[in-house]
């Protein structure tokens, strides 16, 4: 596997489309926001300032401790928020600018989330070229996953989902490249300390990344073992290393915020309710409950065969994945991750993810989708393009109008029929009919009205395509 012009290119383009599209955070990502500009702006943990009218990030998401506000998140989101934005504010300070709170908020949603999710797209574009010989291929795979799931939509918003699925994802490539070296050739110095760093980085931007962190871990085991390098101690050491970096901070900031190591904001929630309800079980987590799994995936309302059916030619790859023994390892991390989350969040109090278009926890398992996805066999590679063209659409359609929809029809779902409810089509796209379109760089910047304001980005994805349609061949 190596970095070519062709990935380059695949960078370019999903950059271009995650900065083309910006919408405001929320409550969600306002929480996380206050506590990164406590850190930049105050050097405090507290968000009592940043978290009102004034300070700019107004959030109901909130922790309360010893008479001080906090954000209810994990920090990771936050924590990279305030390292990619310090330089960025004191150098601005430094010369006499002060930086819009607008500005603030869609720059950080661009370096904290859209461009990781960018780098992540191009590692799945390395990954799947390795492994189906097709750049093309490669590229229509690419765009399923990174623009025709709901990784698109939540690559232009602050919240912490699709951080945490492309550090996931990085992780495991990682894991992959390994694997994939000649015998007795050794990874770089810091790839070990990498691995762990990333790893590290989900969990503390998303605690529910343990369920995709351990089946990695045992993969990387397996790896080292095919390689005959589990007696390395460089081997253990380096990613232990790595990783306790993140944890250390969690350890530290829960110190410094609530006195004790082992702590979580949602302990401390401001909202008696949602105190109660995460109480329960496991951070809100009780048992499986079937009737959410057909939710999550069959129902029109949320389901995620139907706001990206290409999904359902990840099925047909899983089975052609699964004849070839050689890729059993990879396929197994990819089902536990994919089943792991969807039971996971069906047993989950709010299992729809509150105000969201979709399905929100289960974003982290969606890069993974790719590795099933490049084993569909070549003569279907028109129902997959087709069914991906559709998906991106779909998540097209949000990412213009709103991701966060009004949670109150999904909280009645039981009560509605099949057909009667859709997040896409009974709320997005009826934004968009109606011209109520969210940021973007066409409406903004080139005074394009309504629907026109799209034509830019859909020239940039149809060029994309055009030019991955008449490459050449790759080698065999």
């Amino acid at each position: 596997m190596k970095f070519s012009k062709a990935a380059a290119l695949v960078f370019l383009v999903l950059a271009l489309t995650y900065v083309y599209f910006y919408q405001e955070p929320g409550a969600n990502g306002n929480s996380r926001l206050a506590l990164t500009m406590a850190i930049v702006k105050e050097g405090r943990l507290e968000i009592d300032n940043t978290n009102t009218d004034a300070g700019g990030y107004k959030t109901v998401d909130l922790a309360t401790y010893q008479g001080h506000f906090y954000t209810d998140k994990a920090i990771g989101s936050s924590v990279l928020g305030a390292v990619i934005y310090a330089p960025i504010y004191w150098g601005a300070r430094l010369v006499g600018v002060e930086i819009p709170i607008a500005v603030e908020k869609h720059l950080l949603t661009f370096l904290g989330t859209g461009l990781p999710s960018a780098f992540a797209g191009m590692l799945i574009y390395i990954l799947c070229e390795y492994l189906s010989r097709s750049r093309l291929r490669a590229f229509i795979v690419t765009l399923a996953v990174a623009l025709g799931t709901m990784s698109f939509p939540f690559s232009v918003i602050y919240f912490g989902n699709q951080l945490a699925a492309a550090l996931l994802f990085g992780g495991f490539f990682m894991i992959f490249q390994l694997r994939t070296l000649p015998e007795g050739a050794a990874p770089g110095k810091f790839h070990g300390f990498g691995l762990g760093l990333v790893l590290g980085l989900a969990l503390l931007t998303d605690m529910t990344t343990g369920l995709v962190v351990l089946p990695l871990v045992v993969y990387y085991f397996f790896v080292l073992w095919k390689r005959k390098q589990l007696k390395q101690v460089g081997a253990w050491l380096f990613p232990l290393a790595g990783g306790l970096i993140p944890m250390l901070i969690m350890v530290d900031y829960n110190l410094l915020a609530y006195g004790k190591p082992l702590a979580s904001g949602y302990q401390y929630l401001v909202n008696p309710w949602f105190k109660e309800a995460m109480a329960s079980g496991i951070m809100g987590i009780g048992r499986p409950r079937p009737i959410v799994l057909y939710y999550e995936t069959l129902h029109p309302a949320q389901g995620l065969f139907w706001q990206s059916p290409v999904v359902l030619m990840a099925l047909v790859g899983g089975f052609f994945m699964l004849r070839q023994k050689r890729y059993w390892p990879e396929l197994l991390v990819a089902a536990a991750t994919c089943g792991g989350y969807l039971v996971m969040n069906s047993g989950y109090y709010m299992w729809w993810g509150g105000w969201s278009f979709g399905v929100r926890a289960i974003v982290p398992m969606l890069p993974f989708l790719c590795l099933p996805l490049i084993f569909v066999p070549r003569r279907a590679t028109p129902a997959t393009a087709l069914l991906g063209a559709i998906s991106v659409a779909q998540m097209g359609i949000v990412a213009a109008s709103k991701i966060t929809v009004d949670q109150y029809y999904l909280e009645r779902i039981n009560q509605l029929s099949f057909f009667q409810y859709s997040t896409i089509y009974s709320d997005c796209l009826k934004e968009l009919v109606e011209g109520r379109f969210a940021w973007n760089i066409g409406q903004a910047w080139l005074g394009l009205p309504g629907w026109f304001s799209l034509l830019p980005i859909l020239v940039i994805l149809a060029a994309g395509v055009v030019i991955f349609w008449r490459m050449k061949p790759l080698e065999a």
